[in-house]
């Protein structure tokens, strides 16, 4: 109950600082947002348990700024090859949904592959499979789609798992 409240707490103001309003009025409109937004999916979010993080991650620092680098890149790679496509005089493209196994077994680091990929401009993750094994991928180019999934899978995924795993 403890952290519930000071969510419901904390809200209000990061509300005001959104808005840019500091006043009784803002708060209690923040904490109004904050009870509709918050209530109804508190279960989802186990607010009333403490989680503590597992494994030693603070050897784990090192490895989460090499993929923050190598995330940094990719992302780079990926908005000059998403230019040249929109520059190009004729858009030849062929989007596609390429199914992408993976090996992450948690769900800190299927997140992070997931959202790693949806950060990369040209893909967005759909979806996942059930037993949590594949990722399907929508790709801007799914012409080759053997080298996107080993593209993620030897340059995005293996930093994550090194990183959150």
């Amino acid at each position: 109950m403890k952290r519930r409240t000071l969510t419901y707490m904390a809200l209000p103001v990061v509300w005001c600082l959104v808005s840019g309003q500091l006043t009784l009025g803002s708060l209690l409109l923040g904490l109004l947002f904050g009870v509709i937004v918050v209530a109804p999916f508190s279960e989802l979010y186990r607010l009333d348990e403490v989680v503590y993080p597992t494994g030693d991650w603070i050897s784990k620092i090192p490895k989460k700024i090499i993929y923050l680098y190598v995330l940094i890149k990719e992302i780079i790679k990926a908005n000059i090859a998403v230019a040249k496509i929109v520059i190009k005089p004729t858009i030849d493209i062929k989007p596609g949904i390429i199914a992408v196994p993976i090996r992450t077994k948690t769900n800190i680091g299927i997140t992070g592959i997931a959202n790693t990929i949806t950060l990369t401009p040209g893909t967005l993750t759909v979806d996942i499979s059930d037993d949590k094994t594949i990722l399907y991928v929508h790709s801007i180019d799914a012409t080759d789609p053997q080298g996107i999934r080993d593209s993620i899978r030897d340059d995005l995924e293996h930093y994550v798992l090194e990183a959150f795993e």
